[in-house]
């Protein structure tokens, strides 16, 4: 630091020369002078009583319990039911048919799951065995 009387450099609290007070450094900053930037603001529009179900996109309207009833009775037809089933399980045309193809699918599998349980169940208990013995009178004699 510099004495501001006459100039001389000096590490001390006084000037060795003119005996001036020198004049404390300002203390440095531990932590730098930064504001962190804040946070976006993301508009939501949200209309409650004005929206109806005509505003929505054709993707997000609902479907309704006899549309569900329908496209259940479609799914059942054996071949045409199976191809409707895949192309409404893929196609985001509508999400919630979308979604309900997809339950179907899940609820099949249940069902397949129970059913091979429960034929294994029968099968071992008296089934199989009746079915071996069959099958051994005819090719053993």
């Amino acid at each position: 630091m510099k004495c501001p009387n006459c100039g001389t450099e000096t590490d001390g609290k006084f000037c060795p020369h003119c005996g001036a007070v020198i004049p404390a450094a300002p203390a440095a900053d531990p932590k730098p002078n930064y504001t962190a930037p804040a946070a976006p603001v993301y508009q939501t529009v949200v209309k409650t009583a004005e929206m109806t179900e005509a505003d929505l996109p054709e993707r997000f309207k609902p479907v309704r319990a006899w549309g569900y009833f329908g496209y259940n009775l479609l799914f059942s037809i054996p071949i045409v039911g199976l191809v409707f089933l895949l192309v409404f399980t893929f196609n985001s045309g509508n999400i919630n048919r979308r979604n309900y193809a997809r339950s179907y699918w899940c609820a099949l599998l249940v069902a397949v799951i129970i059913l091979v349980v429960f034929i294994l169940i029968v099968g071992l208990t008296a089934g199989f065995d009746a079915a071996f013995d069959k099958i051994k009178g005819v090719f053993v004699k």
